[in-house]
């Protein structure tokens, strides 16, 4: 289940924590950077009106392992190349 968060809120405790302990505030910010590709993909693959069952038969994957890289437990950067590539994207790197 998907849950809306309070960004302010969410800031506020991640602070508290995080002011002793730079460390837990680097494993929240890539966990925050891994949802929202998360995200990402299910959007992708929504907007292009497929399936998992779908996007598995296009890019060779299992099932599963759609579902699992679509829930943030897999994935290898070959696979998820893979999966972007079924639907017509790319992986780019880019500089912030």
């Amino acid at each position: 289940m998907l849950v809306k968060s309070n960004a302010e809120q969410e800031k506020r405790i991640v602070e508290q924590f995080s002011d002793d302990d730079p460390e837990l505030l680097r494993q929240h910010e890539l966990f925050k950077a891994e949802m929202a590709f998360k995200q990402e993909l299910i959007e992708a693959r929504k907007k292009n009106k497929l399936t998992q069952k779908d996007v598995s038969e296009l890019s060779g994957l299992s099932q599963q392992a759609v579902s699992r890289m679509e829930k943030g437990a897999g994935g290898t950067l070959e696979t998820i190349i893979r999966y972007l590539s079924s639907m017509g994207y790319s992986l780019s790197i880019k500089k912030n």
